[in-house]
């Protein structure tokens, strides 16, 4: 096996697995489809592995190329933090942020963000990834994302904590629900009540289940939302409440919903920044950063 790999059969064999389609991958890259797939063959005569497996037009990775991928995109991210940290002659930042965010904080946090990135940072990209907490994490651990806002867990070794938001969970109803009229709630009136609640992929419905299993309860379960922009509507149509924290009603205001206190020993949660512990920030990501701070009011 050769150990003479550049780095365009990496970005090459990456636009690949992402399309499945070597002709997709030619338009994505502004190549030709012969130079794609001559790079490919290159790239696999070089590793002396077939890295795909050909099914008409459509191309699937191999478990040679699976592995591959995994560390053809580290290798990437490493070159793109180099050349973040480079600048431009004018000291302004450029770059790329891959940034992850749980549901909850998407809509409360990002896009003041993004629109002070677009009016102070031009040169700068950002791809926003909408995930559940621990998949964040590990997204953050093996370097596909910059950053990430999340629970704070502090499970990981691998991972910085910041706190940013602390809150407790309430519940969440239309103003003119009968239970919005209660300035507090014991969480027992919400036996037998149909809510409307995150899939139990999220994290957030792990700390749901916690809440009512420590009070010897059983949520009645009418149904699972991916999204929280779908969840607050179903809230608002179905007249079905759940239980999130607060934050999530910031950017929905006109939705018309209200958070009502849970007495008792109400969930408290901490959200923040997440960054991969020992590696440094581009000044692309710490720009972010910053602003994400100054949006959510934290110094």
């Amino acid at each position: 096996m050769s150990s003479s790999i550049e780095i365009r059969h990496l970005r090459y064999f990456l636009a690949v697995a992402v399309t499945e389609n070597f002709t997709r991958a030619a338009e994505r890259l502004s190549v030709t489809q012969p130079s794609v797939s001559q790079q490919m063959k290159e790239l696999e005569r070089r590793l002396g592995t077939p890295l795909f497996e050909r099914f008409g037009q459509r191309v699937r990775l191999t478990e040679a190329g699976t592995a591959f991928r995994q560390r053809a995109e580290v290798v990437v991210r490493k070159l793109e933090e180099a050349r973040d940290a480079v600048g431009d002659v004018a000291n302004l930042v450029t770059g790329h942020v891959d940034f992850g965010v749980i549901p909850p904080l998407h809509t409360a946090c990002v896009p003041q963000v993004l629109e002070r990135i677009a009016r102070g940072y031009p040169g700068v990209s950002v791809a926003v990834h909408e995930r559940a907490s621990h998949v964040v994490e590990t997204e953050i651990e093996v370097g596909r994302f910059d950053l990430g806002l999340g629970i704070m867990s502090r499970l990981s070794p691998n991972i910085r904590y910041q706190r940013m938001i602390t809150q407790e969970v309430a519940l969440i109803v239309p103003a003119d629900h009968e239970l919005a009229r209660q300035r507090a709630l014991a969480l027992r009136a919400l036996e037998g009540v149909r809510l409307v609640l995150m899939p139990e992929a999220f994290d957030m419905r792990h700390v749901v289940n916690e809440i009512f299993y420590k009070a010897r309860l059983r949520p009645k379960v009418a149904f699972e939302v991916a999204t929280i922009d779908a969840l607050l509507q179903t809230v608002l149509h179905v007249r079905t409440p759940t239980l999130l924290p607060p934050i999530v009603l910031k950017g929905h205001e006109a939705l018309g919903l209200r958070a009502v206190k849970l007495l008792g020993r109400a969930r408290r949660m901490e959200f923040g920044l997440l960054w991969r512990r020992g590696s440094k920030a581009s000044p692309a990501a710490a720009a972010f950063a910053q602003l994400l701070k100054q949006a959510i009011g934290r110094p």
